[in-house]
């Protein structure tokens, strides 16, 4: 397809996923620090490093898409203008194994995975017009 680009698509997926897995181990190393008291293998089940790790790995994902997406559509607004809608598709195919490998998760919590992507998406493209004027 003539309105892809194809590079900046894979440099932004890659982009993505390098990012969150840096912030995500960023994140952990600090909750370590900060309950030095509690075993590392036991931080993600004992309050209140569980409910840390609730709020801060779904922000950390959603920043990381947001900012991704927002470059993505600096980059190909012009001339390539679906690349960020594939970027979004990438983000739900993305939620959707996540669903599958862990099916204990709350249906809201699921479908906020397959719908997020694409509110980002169009929040990205709508802060790259407004930025590029």
């Amino acid at each position: 397809m003539k309105h892809v680009n194809y590079k900046w698509l894979l440099i932004g997926i890659l982009s993505y996923i390098a990012s969150s897995i840096v912030a995500s181990a960023l994140f952990s190393i600090a909750v370590m620090f900060m309950f030095g008291h509690i075993d590392p293998s036991q931080l993600k089940t004992v309050q209140p490093t569980a409910t840390i790790f609730d709020i801060g790995e779904p922000l950390i994902g959603f920043t990381a898409a947001i900012l991704v997406a927002y470059w993505l559509a600096r980059k190909t607004l012009e001339t390539q203008t679906k690349t960020i809608w594939f970027y979004a598709c990438f983000l739900s195919i993305y939620g959707l194994v996540s669903i599958l490998v862990t099916p204990s998760e709350e249906l809201m919590s699921g479908s906020l995975k397959l719908l997020a992507p694409w509110v980002i998406a169009i929040l990205a493209r709508k802060w790259a017009e407004n930025t590029q004027k």
